[in-house]
């Protein structure tokens, strides 16, 4: 497999935060009164009985309010959070053979390296390849810090969000079903490769796991050759990621 595509899906992202701009808001006006022509007041005669001043008469006592009755308050239902539905989990595959492990030379993570695949230093990880150059893989590990979350367990949502961050530069990178692994989740996902103006489709799992304070992501990815290979690749390496 050419490396052009994977190199360039490695990269991680860095993200900021755009500014939020207030809207002033103007004052409604204040209504103008109109202005008002004078008028002559009309002549009373005090002899009409309408004009005449009433009569005095003794006001009734109040009558006592009437005492309500209590009103009965609902008893409170206390309201149960449910717990978010489960994954499925990934499908078993029987595991490859392998010669050993990569140990990160940062101590972030060990991973275990296929037999006869071959192990390049690339840009702060690693890329390990099939002899036959239809299957690779890569580990990246982050700090959890950079999803916002410091400390406690990371929710599934946001390995998921991890991983996609971390790739969604590769070509027409498109994620698919997520599954249940220990410690974390197993991604589907596809994208294609161009070399020299000839676009192939590529794809794989993305395994990601939280390990103390820090996110481990592998992405495997294989082309219509090596597709065969992925599911016991990945069984493989996640039983073998780990922190240093």
């Amino acid at each position: 497999m050419k490396r052009r595509w994977l190199i360039g899906c490695f990269a991680i992202a860095v993200f900021g935060f755009s500014a939020i701009s207030s809207m002033a808001q103007t004052p409604a006006p204040s209504p103008t009164g109109a202005v008002g022509v004078p008028v002559a007041p009309i002549p009373v005669d005090p002899s009409l009985p309408a004009n005449r001043p009433p009569i005095p008469t003794a006001s009734p006592s109040p009558s006592p309010s009437p005492i309500a009755s209590p009103i009965a308050t609902p008893p409170v239902v206390p309201i149960v959070p449910t717990a978010p539905p489960s994954l499925p989990a990934a499908p078993s595959a029987p595991t490859l053979p392998v010669s050993g492990d990569y140990k990160d030379p940062n101590n972030r993570f060990v991973v275990a390296i296929l037999k006869d695949y071959k192990v390049s230093p690339l840009a702060g990880t690693v890329l390990i390849e099939a002899p036959d150059g239809h299957l690779a893989y890569t580990v990246l590990a982050q700090p959890q810090s950079q999803l916002g979350i410091v400390g406690g367990v990371v929710p599934n949502e946001a390995l998921v969000t991890a991983a996609q961050n971390a790739f969604r530069q590769g070509e027409n990178f498109q994620t698919g079903q997520v599954r249940s692994i220990s410690g974390g989740v197993q991604i589907d996902w596809t994208g294609n490769l161009t070399i020299a103006g000839n676009t192939q489709p590529v794809g794989g799992v993305i395994l990601a796991r939280q390990a103390n304070e820090s996110i481990l992501l592998v992405l495997i990815a294989a082309t219509n050759a090596g597709g065969d290979r992925v599911l016991g690749a990945a069984s493989t390496l996640a039983n073998s990621l780990r922190v240093s």
